[in-house]
């Protein structure tokens, strides 16, 4: 409620100064002093003084684009009265508008109306650039997978489609900021003005099986959600479950968990051959790079040891099944071996280190956890609350201190907390090598972004030493779906691209063919 009281008041002087720099304006274009402070009828008039659609209003308080939206109205309305030159823009921009004050109050100058409007390269350039803002924060995000946690299931170079609106879009929480920045820049924003985690209602609740992208939970570079790494992984646990590993074996409330037909579930293993493999072989029957996908290690008797990160049961069996194997086996680590990892100071690495860190857990035997759900009455004591203490302190924004066997939440001291909302666990497809909810914990709710619906694209080699070339057939096929057999359908893609240009090539020459009779 704080932030949104904060936006209040930023809204209320912006409309004060709004109105005390263009109220002789308005009177100078034949309407009301008065109107230039009346919020939202001002801008309502405003849009109407420089002949601009009245829906454009929408887009003044719409989060990103709204920076964009006003620097146009501005510089529009300069013009309608007149101030047409490039410094008089230029000064409108820089000063976010506060230009008109000068206007107002030195200049006077008369309301001339809107200029003739031409189309300009700088004016096809802006509507390109909100168009694909809108889209990219309100309906669809692109993204390129640049790791192998999903791998084969999502390949890394993998471009993907991500879209939002079916669980509800999550309103941007940073607003103003560069369009794209995180494609340059994550810095690019304003980090001071923040709006609370809304979402908009959708139709479908996310579920058990998806592959979802959502916000890296622990990122120590940013504290504003939408400004952390997008993840993409397999939601396997939903709030109110139970899960553990067993022995690699994922189990949710007690039951084996069945992957999506279409996925590439991958695990360790080390094979034993009579004669050397061949990496060129290894690559185009299993997609493997020598010190990256598997490592050759020594073993005596004339026999070869490889040590695969990443092969499905049928790759294994493929494997097993060559009779210059000898052997086949999955690396299991066993229970009571804890995954962690130290930095050369000797601290223990928390973003590489099994999660809670106080657990002697590991990728292949962990758990059973429980995954919260809002409403949960979650008891507290020293053997948990290193596992909740990200959620009371951090994603629910409480104050929480521990003085030793005693916990104290917001001052009060406590045994008991209650969730504020839902929680969830991803997991990778490529087991062994996928840095997931195992390290990093519970996913909240306000970190979801969406469910990647389609690959349009694949850049082979663009993030691992694999050849540099296009897998064609990855090309513009669906995902996250139960059917393992993609179609390709970049030739119909194709297709209508080709018509739509030339639609719009024999569209603009039959226009200026008519402008020049």
């Amino acid at each position: 409620m704080e932030v949104l009281f904060n936006w209040l008041i930023a809204f209320i002087i912006y409309n004060l100064l709004y109105g005390a720099s263009t109220w002789q304006l308005y009177k100078n274009a034949g309407r009301k002093a008065s109107e230039a402070f009346i919020p939202f009828y001002n801008f309502w008039i405003g849009l109407e003084l420089i002949k601009r659609p009245k829906w454009w209003i929408i887009l003044f308080f719409t989060p990103i684009v709204a920076p964009i939206m006003w620097w146009v109205y501005w510089v529009d309305f300069g013009r309608a009265f007149g101030k047409r030159t490039w410094t008089d823009a230029i000064l409108m921009i820089v000063t976010i508008g506060l230009y008109s004050f000068y206007l107002n109050y030195v200049v006077k100058p008369d309301y001339e109306g809107p200029e003739e409007r031409k189309s300009t390269f700088i004016a096809a350039l802006v509507f390109a650039i909100v168009l694909a803002t809108l889209v990219h924060n309100w309906l669809i995000q692109p993204m390129v997978v640049p790791t192998g946690s999903m791998e084969n299931t999502i390949r890394i170079g993998d471009a993907l489609f991500v879209e939002k609106i079916s669980n509800g879009v999550r309103v941007p929480m940073t607003p103003i900021g560069i369009p794209f920045s995180e494609f340059i820049n994550r810095k690019l924003f304003v980090d001071k003005a923040r709006l609370p985690y809304m979402r908009l209602p959708g139709w479908r609740k996310i579920q058990s099986n998806d592959i979802v992208v959502f916000n890296y939970p622990t990122d120590s570079a940013f504290s504003a959600i939408d400004r952390t790494d997008a993840y993409v992984k397999r939601l396997v646990g939903m709030p109110g479950d139970s899960l553990e590993f067993d022995n690699s074996v994922l189990k949710v409330n007690g039951k084996e968990f069945v992957p999506k037909k279409d996925a590439f579930v991958q695990h360790s293993y080390i094979v034993t051959t009579k004669v050397p493999f061949s990496d060129q072989v290894l690559y185009d029957n299993f997609s493997v790079i020598n010190g990256t996908d598997y490592r050759a290690q020594a073993e005596g008797n004339n026999l070869y040891s490889y040590v695969f990160y990443a092969l499905t049961a049928e790759m294994a069996a493929q494997l097993e099944n060559n009779p210059s194997v000898v052997k086949v086996e999955q690396l299991i680590s066993p229970k009571g071996r804890k995954d962690v990892k130290h930095y050369a100071d000797g601290r223990i690495d928390s973003t590489h280190t099994i999660f809670p860190l106080d657990k002697d857990w590991n990728q292949d035997n962990y758990g059973p956890i429980y995954i919260p759900k809002k409403g949960d009455r979650i008891k507290l004591n020293g053997d948990n609350i290193t596992q909740y203490f990200n959620i009371i302190k951090i994603y629910e924004n409480n104050e929480l201190k521990i003085e030793g066997d005693k916990i104290f939440i917001n001052g009060q001291q406590t045994d008991e907390y209650e969730i504020q909302q839902d929680y969830y666990f991803m997991i990778g497809d490529n087991r062994n090598q996928s840095l997931d909810a195992r390290f990093f914990g519970y996913v909240p709710e306000q970190n979801i972004i969406g469910r990647p619906i389609l690959v349009w694209a694949n850049f082979n080699g663009m993030f691992e030493p694999a050849p540099k070339k296009f897998i064609w057939e990855r090309w513009m096929t669906s995902i996250n779906n139960y059917n393992p057999e993609k179609t390709s359908f970049r030739w119909y893609a194709l297709i209508v691209l080709i018509a739509f240009f030339g639609w719009d090539y024999f569209r603009a020459k039959k226009k200026k063919e008519k402008q020049d009779k």
